[in-house]
């Protein structure tokens, strides 16, 4: 029942940062900014509000001192670093080779990844902290 609970809030915030991810990304090519430029951007904000909405409100890892932080940080950092370079890479490939639509290669790319983000945090991440405790 927990691993549900679990699981409903990392959708929904999964949606909520899917929404942000295609929305900023939209918004800056409709400002006339390169795709390339505006997928770096607006990766780097969502991994930053997905790491604050997944440590608080999904898996609810407490703040166990400075170094468990930089640990769990560090860990997320490379394990969305994964990400961000399937998600980069993902939408150039789907532009650049299939030539298909940059909105549409972005709400692709976010699907993927929000379910690789999934497995990656809660096997890399944020489980760390509460294996710890027993």
């Amino acid at each position: 029942m927990k691993d549900k609970k679990e699981m409903m809030r990392y959708f929904f915030w999964g949606v909520v940062s899917s929404v942000l991810n295609v929305g900023l990304f939209q918004g800056l090519v409709m400002l006339g900014i390169d795709y390339r430029i505006s997928n770096i951007v607006t990766l780097i904000v969502v991994k930053v509000f997905c790491y604050i909405t997944n440590k608080w409100f999904v898996f609810k890892t407490p703040y166990e001192g400075l170094m468990p932080f930089l640990k769990e940080m560090a860990s997320f950092l490379v394990a969305r670093g994964v990400t961000f370079i399937l998600d980069f890479a993902g939408v150039m490939f789907l532009v650049e080779l299939i030539g298909a639509d940059k909105f549409i290669s972005k709400c692709i790319m976010a699907a993927i990844v929000i379910i690789v983000n999934y497995v990656l945090s809660k096997k890399f991440v944020f489980c760390r902290n509460k294996k710890q405790k027993g």
